[in-house]
């Protein structure tokens, strides 16, 4: 009898490439298969098998405590803690043999494949030919790199692109730590599932979805990409609601991809007391720009015979965005947002975003622009054209502007030898109405800036510039009632200069510093006269941050005349632990008799202004407290408040917020607001947390709006219940209460929002 060849070295290395190569390809990774060479028999080994090196063609490197080579039937066979590796690639059992006869590889006990993408995979057994095209495994696991795990009975591969598993279970979610026979969150099983590699797709027969090992969906067929996919077109995790005034409500959007560099999202919504509402969003990306197109649309007659508003029983609204580089200097773009009433959208709650926090914006208004500006160093330039659609009811549509165009140039020198820099600011501003004023202005603001450092510390700021105006008007209200049209003129030359000295002084674990601070502004009275409309600066307020500028109006309409003095002071305590304290308080006092520039409201009607002043407290990193003010002059009341404390730590936050407006605008009705605003976010437990928002009118004695939500999270799986209550009564629009919840569950729809 012909007795085979046996080895038994010490745990020897060889060169066995097709082994391997055909347990690679059983799970899709063929592309190392490609590199596999002839096998490399025993007679063709040098004398020292044990040190035998790995070529460069992609052979692999054996490693087993027995290798015994069959020369009768030409079998291979490796024994005992079998390890063949390629790379980042190892594949591990403990009996390894390939059959070259009948090009078979078999692998049994323990057979572990460690991928170079982190996937790993189990099998009591495996049976594959060496083409790669068919294979079978017997109790096959998976653990993917996403945490993921596959469990079936057994697993065939066709064709080299297919994976057909007989009683399949997947699950994205985490075992449990305490007991890991119990099943995970939600896994979803089928009598047969198969994964297309080409197609991305996991397709399951008689599937069967189970959320805590209670089966809670069942269909004859499901399928969803496979976890690599990182989006494909298919439903998205349904919206599900309640309202008040719409009656229940339910979404069910649906994202397509069009191409590698485009989609779009559908959602039809249905309320129980309107109609069908009917949305849509297109993206699409290109190499130096994007742009963004979604609208909705109802028939409002469908359910509801008494239209609101009359006569309009179509409604919608419309959105566009677009953002491009023209090249390394400038940027174009647009914002188009548009609604058939100003109702619609707060009645509806579209075009805005819901959060996971269950709350959703509402604006006062909706603007429209196309813009395009360009950055040169320190210099800028803007064009912009507006439009805007009120959604006020006290607003009357024909009285507001269109903007076409407003543009601004900023154009700022190198800095000279004494360190100053010459400043230009020029802007152009065309608008019309089909009720009121047309107006066409041009300003520029040009002047010379010098800021200065003596060695003994003293903090020196000088300007001196000069402000230039023309106007071309139409139809502006006058003192005497007649309108006037034609054009105005103006310049207004400026001198400005402030002074700080800042001392600081060193405690025993703190260091502090006091400030003193003061600021002259000089020049003619007068300007504001009556053939020089107000567009821009119809609000302004003395503040702390505004308290020192020369020029403190916010557009170019009207501007700081006269002759005035700004005085102030503020300290700061810093810990070396990182507390922190600091507090500012200022006043500014008008030099000049004559014509006060300012407004009613804004602090600075009087020759002595009110008392702004800011105190921040940070006792830690963690916690926060501000208080902004203004206080009368005289009595010391205030005249407007704004008080805020935050507080968070990890991923629990609460805001509170108080504001006061004791005073109004009464030119524009512009009212004063008291309200108090509180926020927060807890975490209770690793996956949940809570959320809530209220807002309460003190001066109303009543509550603006609440919202709570409550979210579940973890790596799997989501669910989110908001509840808000909003008080806003317009038209239509009644007091209402919203209750939504949404559901998402890994790999099959939407997850993370």
């Amino acid at each position: 009898m012909r007795q085979k060849p046996r080895l038994k070295p010490s745990r020897s290395a060889w060169v066995l490439a097709p082994m391997v190569g055909v347990m690679a390809g059983l799970l899709g990774t063929s592309a190392l298969a490609q590199r596999i060479g002839p096998p490399v028999l025993f007679d063709q080994l040098p004398n020292r098998p044990d040190v035998v090196p790995v070529d460069a063609k992609g052979d692999f490197l054996l490693e087993a405590d027995e290798v015994i080579y069959d020369r009768d039937n030409d079998i291979v066979t490796a024994r005992g803690s079998v390890e063949i590796s390629q790379g980042d690639r190892v594949v591990k059992a403990d009996v390894l043999s390939y059959n070259r006869k009948r090009k078979l590889v078999t692998a049994s006990g323990n057979v572990v494949l460690l991928e170079a993408t982190g996937d790993t995979f189990f099998s009591d057994y495996l049976q594959i030919s060496d083409d790669l095209s068919n294979a079978i495994m017997e109790n096959f696991k998976a653990l993917l790199i996403d945490n993921s795990r596959i469990v079936a009975k057994g697993v065939e591969r066709l064709s080299g692109n297919r994976k057909v598993m007989t009683r399949a279970v997947f699950s994205p979610c985490n075992l449990c730590k305490d007991d890991p026979s119990k099943p995970p969150l939600w896994q979803l099983k089928g009598r047969q599932v198969v994964h297309d590699e080409v197609k991305k797709d996991i397709h399951y027969k008689d599937a069967t979805l189970e959320v805590a090992g209670v089966p809670v969906f069942y269909a004859p067929y499901f399928s969803h990409p496979d976890p690599t996919v990182r989006n494909r077109s298919g439903f998205l995790v349904p919206t599900i609601g309640y309202s008040k005034n719409l009656g229940a409500v339910l979404g069910t959007p649906y994202y397509g991809i069009i191409n590698d560099s485009s989609d779009i999202t559908v959602e039809p919504r249905i309320y129980s007391k309107e109609a069908i509402l009917g949305a849509a969003e297109y993206r699409q990306r290109f190499e130096h720009g994007k742009i963004r197109v979604a609208g909705s649309l109802l028939n409002d007659s469908v359910f509801d015979r008494q239209q609101v508003p009359p006569d309009l029983e179509w409604r919608g609204n419309f959105a566009s965005e677009g953002r491009f580089d023209l090249d390394q200097h400038w940027r174009a773009g647009w914002d188009v947002a548009r609604a058939t009433d100003r109702t619609y959208i707060r009645r509806f709650k579209v075009g805005t975003d819901f959060t996971s926090r269950g709350r959703y914006q509402v604006s006062n208004a909706l603007t429209s622009t196309g813009f395009a500006e360009g950055f040169y160093g320190r210099s800028y330039f803007g064009l912009n054209a507006y439009s805007f659609q009120t959604l006020r009811a006290e607003d009357v549509r024909d009285s507001i502007a269109r903007i076409h165009p407003a543009a601004v140039a900023s154009l700022v020198s190198d800095a000279d030898g004494l360190g100053g820099r010459w400043k230009l600011d020029a802007d152009f501003l065309s608008l019309s109405r089909r009720l009121g004023t047309d107006s066409t202005r041009l300003s520029t603001v040009s002047g010379y800036h010098l800021p200065m450092i003596t060695d003994g510390g003293h903090v020196l700021a000088f300007s001196a510039t000069v402000q230039a105006d023309a106007y071309s008007l139409n139809n502006l209200p006058q003192p005497t009632g007649r309108a006037f049209s034609g054009e105005s003129t103006r310049l207004h030359p400026q001198l400005a200069a402030s002074w700080a000295y800042p001392l600081v002084n060193r405690l025993k674990d703190a260091t502090f510093l006091i400030e003193p601070k003061v600021g002259v502004v000089a020049g003619p009275t007068g300007g504001n006269k009556s053939r020089i409309p107000n567009e821009d600066s119809k609000i302004v307020e003395l503040d702390d941050v505004n308290l020192f500028l020369p020029r403190r109006f916010p557009g170019r309409d009207r501007i700081d005349s006269g002759s005035r003095v700004d005085y102030g002071l503020r300290a700061q305590i810093k810990g070396d632990g990182g507390a922190s304290a600091s507090a500012m308080i200022g006043q500014s006092y008008r030099l000049s008799e004559g014509t006060n520039p300012y407004p009613m409201g804004s602090g600075l009607n009087e020759r002595q202004s009110d008392i702004v002043g800011a105190v921040t407290v940070s006792p830690g990193s963690w916690i926060d407290f501000n208080y902004r003010f203004r206080l009368d002059k005289d009595d010391g009341a205030p005249q407007r408040e704004e008080l805020g404390a935050t507080i968070y730590r990890g991923r629990n936050s609460l805001s509170l917020a108080y504001i006061n407006y004791d005073r109004r605008f009464p030119d524009i009705g512009v009212d004063s607001p008291k309200q108090a605003v509180a926020s927060g976010q807890l975490k209770i437990t690793e996956f949940v947390s809570a959320y809530g928002l209220l807002s309460y009118d003190l001066k109303a004695d009543k509550l603006s709006s609440a919202g709570l939500g409550l979210l579940y999270e973890d790596e799997c799986f989501a669910i989110l219940g908001s509840y808000t209550r909003d008080k806003l009564s317009d038209r239509e629009l009644r007091q209402d209460q919203t209750f939504f919840l949404r559901v998402a569950f890994k790999y099959l729809g939407e997850f993370g929002q």
